[in-house]
């Protein structure tokens, strides 16, 4: 299931017609895509590319000229309140301002911003940064926080001319500018970051960056569950999404077709000769390559509109902005940089002289040499050469094939062709995998599950961020023989009452995961407190490859527990959930914050038990003949991948295990037995077409512990007899004495008839009498159970034979 339709699906849904606009006829969505690939582009941009960057420019224009629609915001309908606090930092933005005592007054600033590569600044410059972040985005202005509020400036109704011609640049230097302003009155002095993504591009697959771990940027994989943005919720549901998702969600690299901005991408803009060179209408290339990046993030940043929602936005158009000043300073002298133009402006929007909306200034303003010459600049990325073979940071390696610092590889990425090399973090390229060094790696097993290890045993075993471990060199290292290690158990502390529900965490192919150290922390938001289950090492059938028992705290009456769940793989990467939607009857992305009771319409539809016996048939229908016997997928499952697995790939992982016929001698089958006292009574089984010595047992010994009316008979195994088929008679005793109570057989319809006791069973589930039958005794409590599902949606299916005596 793919979070993410291809923009042209949603195009063509929508528009087949022109759209009137204050009396004007609009072209329609199609025509605009048609107009964009009639545009100039540079050779290298393949043509998927250009479909996806004219699809995006049809889109924005729709979004630009169609009336509001519900659920859509425009800037107009702002409270008093929120365009004063634009208004305001407009003001700071031209003149500067400081804050103090709860009012804000203009001055004149004295130091500029240096905006620096994420990677690059320090950790404490990258604290503040997000310290600042998160602060706007808890900062309520009415009824919004101030980071959404700046999301809706970039809206297409709000800004028509931010994209699609040459007030692209200036347009989002502005807003940049602002947004940074916003930063500093919250966190005096800091400074905005940029990404440079060609620091990522290149590498065996980019979506393994470091960028994408908790230190920085957080995962990258659906829903940002760590890092410092993480469970950010949005103002605005997730365009072009199948499900509803309203929390902050990337998908780094989902789609094989995108790509991040290269050397090559750069080396083309700074060789331009002039500005309208670099803006669309003139050559669409500069604005496009900028769209694959974002595209390639996913997410909310695949639709232009919601795109600043999140961070990664502003630290991709820094970059941007950062690329044109390059351009500025190389190609123009300050006089071009404030008065160049293109020749061709697209539209009225785009003239030089139009209103910068919704800013108070016009385009041309936004060519200002004010910006980098009072306001801020960039610390560029200093590569490695022959001479000096490193980088500036620990996040960072010297490719000394192409001397150039290129970002390093999370523990578990794709590190092929670089064995040999420093790209891994905290790891070594070992079998082209980023890992621990063998000697190390079983260690860190049972580290894992310890939370208060000594700060220099932490560092020793990659446990903490990059900065604590290069303060700790100086402390002493432990040697590996002072560390006693012990293997972990299936669970870590578990719940005084527990029920046990199934979840699987499956690799990019949809096969279980096989790594012990992988694990599912179960969160219980009402008490605090923390669970985590392990992969099972070994699974027997039914139970499926990449399998965990979660231990959940058990429902009592009129009681909802609300938990969240947390998937990590072995290399301590977050795997994305899925869960299964009965409405539609596929697997969707969804948040991992479940309710579990014991009411069906307040719980979770997922399978649960008390019975650590049992709970290996969770999930699964044993009221059907053993040969079609399949094992469901759990409601939950959790994809370790920054690809996207569809909803038929998580339900082929069930469909894969194949029942095997049982191999045992003699098999067990079902034989209900109505009667209030039976206590002196006996059970037989004869083999009609075998005289052998019939089977034999008291009837309460032979009685399942949950339905005393349910007795577990024994015979011969159909899959030993030549005919495939074993037929046998039920009698019943008292004292030894055969008595005679009326038999009933119940039909494939649930129509009951009288019989005489006999059952045939057989190995051809299409053939026989009884096809609820087992060689397993391990799974004779639940015999003839569908267990999928909440535990009140199960079924029991009744025996073929009964007595009513």
């Amino acid at each position: 299931m793919s979070v993410h339709k291809e923009i042209t699906i949603f195009l063509l849904l929508f528009f087949f017609c022109t759209i009137p606009v204050n009396g004007k006829i609009q072209q329609t969505p199609i025509e605009l895509s048609s107009l964009c690939r009639s545009l100039p582009r540079a050779s290298f941009l393949k043509a998927q590319q250009v479909d996806l960057i004219c699809n995006h420019y049809a889109h924005w224009h729709h979004e630009r000229d169609e009336p509001l629609t519900t659920g859509k915001w425009s800037i107009n309908e702002t409270t008093d309140n929120q365009k004063r606090y634009l208004r305001d930092l407009e003001d700071c933005a031209r003149s500067g301002c400081t804050t103090g005592k709860g009012h804000t007054r203009l001055k004149r600033e004295t130091k500029k911003s240096m905006r620096k590569e994420i990677r690059l600044m320090s950790q404490q410059e990258r604290e503040k940064l997000f310290e600042a972040m998160n602060k706007l985005k808890s900062k309520q202005v009415d009824n919004i926080n101030a980071w959404d509020l700046h999301t809706l400036v970039h809206y297409p109704d709000s800004a028509p001319g931010a994209h699609w011609g040459p007030a692209f640049l200036p347009w989002h230097r502005e807003f940049l500018r602002q947004f940074e302003v916003a930063l500093q009155k919250e966190v005096p002095g800091v400074a905005m970051a940029y990404w440079d993504s060609t620091l990522d591009q290149g590498l065996p697959d980019p979506a393994d960056s470091v960028l994408w771990t908790d230190e920085l940027m957080g995962n990258g994989n659906g829903y940002v569950k760590t890092g410092p943005f993480k469970d950010w919720d949005t103002n605005v549901l997730m365009p072009l999404s199948q499900v509803p998702v309203k929390k902050l969600y990337r998908m780094t690299g989902g789609r094989a077709q995108d790509r991040l901005m290269s050397p090559r991408d750069v080396e083309w803009i700074l060789s331009r000769s002039k500005f309208e060179n670099l803006v669309f209408c003139h050559d669409t290339t500069f604005e496009s390559i900028h769209g694959l990046s974002h595209a390639w993030v996913g997410g909310f940043m695949f639709v232009i509109r919601v795109s600043p929602n999140d961070p990664a936005f502003y630290m991709h158009h820094a970059f941007i902005d950062n690329l044109w000043e390059q351009f500025r300073h190389r190609r123009q002298n300050r006089w071009q940089r404030e008065n160049d133009w293109s020749r061709n402006s697209c539209n009225r929007n785009q003239d030089a002289y139009a209103q910068m909306k919704p800013f108070s200034m016009t385009n041309r303003d936004g060519l200002s040499n004010n910006y980098t010459d009072l306001w801020y600049e960039y610390e560029p990325v200093v590569h490695c050469t022959e001479s000096r073979p490193y980088c500036d940071s620990p996040y960072l390696w010297c490719d000394e094939k192409l001397h150039r610092c290129r970002s390093r590889i999370v523990r578990g990425g794709n590190c092929t062709g670089f064995e040999g090399t420093s790209i891994c973090y905290e790891s070594v390229c070992i079998r082209n995998v980023c890992q621990l060094p063998p000697e190390i790696a079983p260690q860190r097993q049972d580290l894992v599950q310890h939370a208060n290890l000594p700060n220099n045993v932490r560092r020793y075993f990659g446990l903490t961020g990059a900065n604590e471990r290069a303060n700790s060199l100086r402390e002493e290292i432990p040697s590996r023989e002072s560390l006693k290690w012990t293997p972990p158990k299936s669970v870590t502390r578990r719940p005084a009452e527990t029920v046990w529900a199934k979840t699987i965490m499956l690799d990019r192919d949809a096969r279980g995961l096989a790594d012990t150290l992988a694990t599912v922390t179960v969160h219980d938001r009402d008490i605090g407190d923390n669970y985590t289950a392990y992969i099972e090492p070994i699974t027997e059938y039914p139970e499926i490859p990449g399998l965990l028992y979660l231990p959940l705290l058990k429902p009592h009456p009129e009681m909802v527990h609300n938990l969240a769940l947390i998937a990590r793989d072995g290399f301590g990467r977050i795997c994305q959930a899925q869960c299964y939607n009965d409405t539609i009857e596929r697997y969707q992305v969804c948040d991992p914050k479940i309710s579990l009771s014991m009411r069906a319409d307040v719980s979770a539809p997922m399978a649960y038990t008390h019975s650590m016996a049992n709970r290996k048939y969770l999930d699964t229908d044993l009221s059907v003949h053993p040969l079609r016997v399949h094992p469901s997928v759990p409601y939950i499952v959790f994809a370790c991948t920054t690809k996207v697995l569809t909803s038929a790939q998580v339900a082929a992982v069930g469909e894969a295990l194949h029942p095997k016929a049982p191999t045992s001698q003699l098999i067990w089958f079902r034989v209900a037995v109505h009667r209030s006292d039976r206590r002196n009574m006996q059970i037989e089984v004869i083999q009609l077409d075998d005289w052998r010595d019939p089977w034999f047992s008291a009837v309460d010994a032979a009685a399942s512990p949950f339905d005393p009316t349910i007795i577990f008979a024994k015979a011969p195994n159909p899959e030993h007899s030549t005919s495939g088929m074993v037929r046998v008679m039920v009698n019943l005793f008292e004292n030894n004495e055969r008595i005679q109570c009326p038999a009933k057989c119940t039909l494939e319809d649930g129509s009951m008839i009288e019989c005489d006791g006999q059952v045939e069973l057989s190995i051809d589930p299409n053939r026989g009498d009884e096809p609820v039958w087992s060689g397993d005794e391990e799974a004779l409590p639940v015999l003839g159970w569908d267990m999928r599902g909440h535990p009140t949606r199960w079924r029991h299916r009744m025996p073929y034979l009964s007595f009513i005596c």
